[in-house]
């Protein structure tokens, strides 16, 4: 049996959507919580698997609905799976985490300058969420670094820098693995079905 299979399991949702000619995906900011590891990080929407979910894309999709009210299963669609990651810190919890790519509903597409899409409505699980653009991120790539001490030693993750804070740890090793995915194979996400 895989480490990964003795671990607990978990799924995240990259969720795009078309912003008029823009590709963007949905990042949330997690509430803080003292009992939460990943306590105010940017993340993707996403969380453990349930005992009753039929696999992990479903996890994905239901923890996508409970964080941030948007119902993957209502004309939105899993377009890709990929490759399951686990925390590389001792300190984590050691948890392993399938991220699978989604296509929002069409509601939540912007098609016209000054149509509003559909609203996300937030869990007491997130502090915020927004739609950053993939252009930008793939532009600047994971330029930044995030520092951190974790006892009494310095500690470096390279990060994504947003308007709302950095991207780093876990999240930082989805996306840019997703984003050298989309070099690799082009932006084709929409033109799948």
């Amino acid at each position: 049996m895989s480490v990964e299979m003795d671990l607990k399991q978990a799924a995240v949702a990259l969720v795009l959507r078309r912003n008029m000619d823009e590709t963007e995906l949905l990042v949330i900011k997690r509430a803080e919580d003292p009992r939460d590891h990943w306590s105010g990080h940017l993340a993707l929407p996403g969380g453990r698997r349930d005992p009753e979910d039929a696999d992990l894309s479903f996890t994905a999709m239901r923890e996508t609905l409970e964080e941030v009210g948007m119902n993957l299963s209502e004309g939105g669609r899993i377009v890709r799976r990929l490759e399951t990651i686990t925390p590389r810190s001792p300190l984590a919890p050691q948890i392993a985490v399938t991220p699978y790519v989604a296509i929002a509903p069409p509601a939540y597409h912007v098609i016209e300058e000054g149509v509003e899409q559909m609203r996300l409505r937030l869990s007491a699980e997130v502090e915020a969420a927004f739609w950053l653009p993939l252009d930008a991120l793939r532009s600047r790539g994971a330029s930044e670094i995030f520092r951190l001490a974790i006892e009494g030693e310095a500690r470096e993750w390279p990060a994504y820098a947003t308007d709302y804070g950095l991207i780093w740890g876990l999240t930082e090793r989805i996306l840019t693995s997703f984003l050298e995915l989309i070099e690799k194979d082009g932006d084709l996400i929409f033109d799948r079905r």
